[in-house]
């Protein structure tokens, strides 16, 4: 079986007309992102902590990404998709982000020119969509960010892992989010395969 290719992970991708409509592609998205830092003392959140910051998904063989913008309040939505070999390594993946979850409470969160803010750190129901959905919650509690919500959820697609990250956004934008581009990368990377 060929590797999967950065080519036809992007072919996967949400599309804008897979959006509901006031959606565009962000394209300063990608640019900022270094910009954007967790930090924690507690050495329970060190696994959450180095996921979080990661430029690039551990184990991950080629990758894909995009974010898109729901106007200048949001919702902001970026996806990636992750290759990681085999369906056993995205079970793997999803266990231990599950446990990663689960040991910590809370993180410091930075954003260059923002300011930084406490976020409370809460596994939440995930989207039914995929293998093994898992979905946390970052709620920003004081600080220049008070209020601000970020939820995270990845899911396998065979041996790819999905994620989908809606900044400022209500529960239903990551349902809708989720379950569409799950449904997508199902059908243009199953095709892909039974292709060959």
């Amino acid at each position: 079986m060929p590797a999967r290719t950065a080519a036809e992970l992007t072919k996967a991708l949400l599309a804008l007309t897979d959006l509901p409509a006031g959606f565009a592609i962000d394209t300063d998205a990608g640019d900022d992102g270094s910009g954007v830092k967790v930090s924690s003392k507690d050495p329970k959140c060190a696994r959450l902590v180095a996921l979080t910051n990661a430029d690039k998904l551990p184990g991950s063989k080629a990758s894909a990404g995009r974010s898109y913008s729901g106007g200048e309040q949001g919702p902001f939505v970026d996806e990636s998709l992750d290759a990681l070999g085999s369906k056993a390594a995205v079970g793997a993946f999803q266990q231990s982000f599950r446990k990663a979850i689960a040991g910590c409470r809370s993180m410091t969160l930075t954003i260059a020119g923002q300011g930084r803010s406490t976020v409370n750190v809460r596994e939440v129901s995930a989207p039914k969509a995929g293998t093994d959905p898992v979905a946390v919650r970052f709620s920003a509690s004081g600080g220049s960010m008070d209020g601000l919500e970020i939820t995270m959820s990845t899911a396998g697609i065979d041996d790819v892992l999905l994620a989908i990250t809606v900044v400022a956004g209500l529960p239903e934008d990551l349902e809708g989010a989720m379950t569409t581009a799950a449904d997508k990368a199902k059908a243009t990377l199953g095709a892909s395969r039974s292709g060959t």
